[in-house]
């Protein structure tokens, strides 16, 4: 048989792969072949030491460390699991797969980890099969895969251990995706639907994200030929009503923590706003490309004068640009549309038309969306890295992937560790004017370190630049306490106290601040209204008899530490047999 690349023999013409090319011996054959696995090795090397990564306090420590819900995997504690919100999320999967760590291995940040990477390989593994089955041609899916795998702006979607709900939840959607290439390009057969369902269910289950899967479902009907008629969006729908929903359980959850807000015309404007959301596609095409500057943190800009930095404004006639060049007429216009459309679907609930924190364009929500980008990057490779284009295509294409590695690989120390990652947030957002919750974090994180000097300043810094910021006080007070300065931890108390009253822990330290200088008078009006809104605490009371001793109230005293001893303090039980005897 004659191609225009050569003549193949008769015992040859079964053995064309995917790309249209003949069967290559050799190197690129071998390349060729073991591309998938060769993919997961590299992506095993370039991720390697996410595994010593420490846990975190931005987000670990609420769905992780103190997360209830995962130390319990008994019926009751499943079904708590499936029934119940944590800090505004709906993520029962999740949760789930966090639990069956923790039964078997504890708090073990190693293994959270090693579970994250091996779902990213996973999700790797099924983007190459699905860029093969959707463009037919094993060079895209190469390129695609191997974009996924190793683009800097997926760091964060591994490397940050809370995330599993994104690595979980983006394996079921991608997968998902290819069990319905297997429904449209195998007949329509019910079980392959079956299969596309309940693996939407299982997305939505780890992340509400997943409900733009019916979308995506339309986009890949169109680009594969088929017709959008009645069946066609007839089993769409118990999908997009099973998205309604879980959108509705989202809204409601986030809505229980606090979490939603909407971004405000008044401190923006209805031009403004315009600009902001446009910068939002803008700064995930521009990151596509020019993947520096990443930060776990991409603040809502400051406005100076009534407006934006430049760039802002820039992002619209960039779009537009954008969108020329998409709809252009060209032979390559179907994989632009395509490609384009596959983001917009993906991301489209993304933009923060519905605030839920400072944060504009988080990184990580580029992990499913780029795969439209990397697939008309593939499908381009792949026809024009032929004849007298290959040597110098392919092996740009290969400084592209060494350099995206280089970046990926050193990205990942900056998640090494929680004083490593927020001074990374502050020095990339210097411009920013109120960072005050990371200048919270780090001061956290500095005192679980015993840095407690460095932690006041980064108090200090977060109620300079957010003057009401109770928990800033609140923690600062305690360093100063443990540094044994009294009176400026009391002063630091007195503030918490009067921005957030509603916290009795306040209170407590309060209390405990007062009782150091001797004022127990003061002291024990704290330690009573605590126990007025944390009556079970038994260390109130026992505290609370201490300052009753103080008070000559020994009666009174002998009273609170009997109490905190039938509340399962032995500390105190001894205290009331040696002072108030039987």
């Amino acid at each position: 048989m004659a191609t225009k690349y050569g003549s193949v023999s008769a015992a040859k013409t079964n053995e064309i792969d995917t790309s249209g090319f003949p069967v290559k011996t050799g190197l690129v054959g071998f390349l060729l072949r073991w591309a998938p696995w060769l993919i997961l090795l590299l992506t095993a090397l370039v991720f390697s030491k996410s595994v010593f990564c420490d846990f975190t306090n931005f987000d670990d420590d609420t769905f992780i460390l103190k997360n209830e819900q995962i130390r319990d995997i008994s019926l009751d504690g499943l079904k708590a699991i499936f029934t119940s919100f944590k800090a505004g999320k709906y993520q029962p999967l999740t949760n789930f797969s966090f639990a069956i760590e923790y039964y078997f291995f504890g708090y073990n940040s190693m293994v959270v980890h090693l579970t994250n990477l091996l779902l990213h390989m996973a999700s790797t593994l099924v983007v190459f099969k699905l860029g093969e089955r959707l463009s037919g041609n094993r060079i895209t899916a190469i390129v695609v895969s191997v974009l996924f795998a190793i683009h800097p702006m997926h760091v964060e979607e591994v490397v940050w251990a809370s995330e599993r709900k994104d690595t979980l939840y983006a394996f079921f959607y991608l997968l998902a995706l290819l069990s319905y290439t297997a429904y449209i390009s195998g007949g329509l057969k019910l079980k392959n639907y079956v299969v596309t369902f309940l693996l939407f269910v299982a997305a939505l289950l780890s992340k509400s994200e997943a409900v733009t899967l019916p979308v995506l479902l339309i986009i890949i009907d169109v680009y594969k030929g088929r017709r959008i008629n009645r069946k066609a969006i007839i089993e769409k729908v118990p999908m997009l009503l099973l998205s309604v929903g879980i959108l509705v359980v989202s809204f409601l959850s986030a809505q229980s923590e606090g979490g939603l807000g909407a971004v405000s015309i008044a401190v923006y404007g209805w031009v403004n706003r315009i600009f902001l959301f446009t910068s939002v596609p803008a700064f995930y095409i521009v990151k596509l490309f020019v993947p520096v500057n990443l930060s776990a943190m991409h603040y809502y800009p400051d406005m100076h004068n009534g407006l934006f930095p430049w760039m802002y404004y820039a992002s619209l006639p960039f779009l537009l640009l954008v969108i020329w060049f998409v709809f252009r007429r060209s032979s390559f216009r179907k994989e632009l549309l395509f490609g384009s459309a596959f983001f917009a679907g993906a991301i489209c609930i993304m933009p923060q038309l519905v605030s839920v924190g400072p944060a504009l364009t988080p990184e990580r929500y580029s992990y499913i969306p780029y795969i439209g980008f990397f697939f008309i990057i593939g499908q381009w490779v792949s026809r024009y890295g032929v004849n007298k284009w290959r040597i110098p295509l392919y092996t740009g294409f290969g400084v592209v992937v060494l350099l995206f590695c280089v970046i990926s690989w050193n990205r990942i120390d900056v998640w090494r560790n929680s004083e490593v990652l927020l001074t990374d947030v502050l020095e990339k957002n210097s411009d920013v004017a109120d960072c005050s919750f990371f200048y919270w974090l780090r001061g956290n994180a500095r005192m679980k370190e015993g840095s407690v000097k460095e932690a006041i300043e980064d108090y200090t810094i977060a109620t300079q630049q957010f003057p009401h910021y109770a928990e800033a006080f609140s923690n600062r007070g305690s360093a100063y306490f443990q540094l044994g300065d009294f009176n400026a931890a009391i002063h630091d108390f007195d503030q918490a106290v009067k921005f957030k009253p509603t916290n009795a822990r306040n209170f407590y330290n309060r209390a405990a601040g007062r009782a150091s200088v001797g004022d127990f008078p003061g002291a024990l009006a704290d330690y009573d209204r605590f126990i007025q809104m944390e009556p079970n605490d038994a260390n109130a009371y026992a505290d609370r008899g201490m300052v009753k001793v103080s008070l000559k109230d020994t009666v009174g005293a002998c009273i609170d530490w009997k109490k905190s001893a039938q509340m399962g303090n032995e500390t105190a039980g001894q205290i009331a047999s040696q002072v108030c005897g039987q």
